[in-house]
C-alpha cells in the first residue's frame, strides 16, 4: 500500500513537471515568431537607413539578433525586394542606382570594408600593387593583398581575392607610396626595372605629398630599392634638403 501511494505521488509530480514544460514550450512557440518578426522588421529598417553604396555584413546586425540564420533570412528577403545586392557569401551592398545601372564598389573598397570589419591591416601586393601604381596594365586573374590577420581566399562575385598573412614590417611604412613600391618592385624584380618603369616611379615620387615621411620610409626598403629611389630623389630639389636633414 505504501509503495502504491509513493508511486502515485511520483506519477503526479512527473505529470506536473511535463505539464509545466509543455506550458513553457507553448509560451515560447507563441512569442518566438513574434520576436523573429520584430527582428526582421528592425533589420529592414536599418537597411533602409543605410547610405547608398555602403557594404554590409551579416555581423552588422548581430546586435539585433545574434543568430546568423535569422539575419541571413532577413537579408534574403531584402535582397528579393531589391533593397540590397548580394556581393558574396555574407557580404551585401546597399545599391546606388544610376541610369547606367547599379554602381558596384571596387575591389579595394570591398577589401577595405572586410579589413575594417576584422580590424586588421591590408596592403596590396603582387600584380595588384603594380596595377595601382600604373606599372602594369595586366588585368589580374586574382587580386592579392597582404594582411595582418588570417590568410584566406575570398570570392566576391566573379573575382577571387587572396589575403596572405604577412609580417609586421610590411605594415610599418608611413606612406602608401612607399609600401606599394616595395611590393610592386619585389614582384617586378630588379632586372626588370627599365626606363618606362623608372619614368613612372619618378613621377609618383615627385608627386608624393608627404615627402618628409617618404624619405623616412626609405630606410625600411631593401637596399636595391632604396638605391634606385634615392637616385631619383637626388635629382629633385624638393627632396634634397629633406634627405640631407635625415642623414645628419
Amino acid at each position: 500500500m505504501i509503495v502504491e501511494n509513493i508511486c502515485k505521488v511520483f506519477y503526479i509530480k512527473k505529470v506536473n513537471i511535463i505539464s509545466g514544460m509543455l506550458r513553457i514550450s507553448l509560451i515560447f512557440c507563441i512569442f518566438a515568431p513574434l520576436k523573429k518578426g520584430n527582428d526582421m522588421a528592425e533589420i529592414a529598417n536599418r537597411i533602409n537607413e543605410t547610405s547608398e553604396g555602403q557594404i554590409l555584413f551579416i555581423s552588422d546586425f548581430s546586435d539585433i539578433n545574434d543568430n546568423e540564420k535569422v539575419v541571413s533570412r532577413a537579408l534574403s528577403v531584402e535582397e528579393k525586394k531589391g533593397n540590397i545586392v548580394r556581393l558574396a557569401n555574407g557580404v551585401y551592398l546597399r545599391p546606388k542606382n544610376t541610369r547606367f545601372g547599379i554602381v558596384y564598389p571596387s575591389i579595394d573598397e570591398m577589401v577595405m570594408a572586410i579589413a575594417q570589419r576584422d580590424k586588421v591591416q591590408i596592403q596590396p601586393s603582387g600584380v595588384t600593387a603594380l596595377n595601382k601604381l600604373g606599372l602594369s596594365t595586366q588585368v589580374p586573374t586574382k587580386y592579392t593583398y597582404l594582411t595582418s590577420g588570417s590568410g584566406r581566399v575570398l570570392t566576391l562575385g566573379n573575382r577571387t581575392i587572396e589575403l596572405k598573412r604577412s609580417v609586421p614590417k610590411n605594415f610599418a611604412f608611413q606612406t602608401v607610396l612607399a609600401a606599394l613600391l616595395v611590393q610592386a618592385l619585389r614582384t617586378l624584380g630588379q632586372k626588370n626595372v627599365g626606363n618606362q618603369e623608372l619614368s613612372t616611379i619618378r613621377k609618383l615620387v615627385n608627386e608624393e605629398e608627404h615627402k618628409d615621411l617618404f624619405v623616412q620610409d626609405l630606410t625600411l626598403m631593401p637596399v636595391w630599392m632604396r638605391k634606385l629611389i634615392t637616385d631619383i630623389i637626388d635629382k629633385n630639389e624638393h627632396y634634397d634638403t629633406l634627405v640631407k636633414s635625415h642623414n645628419r
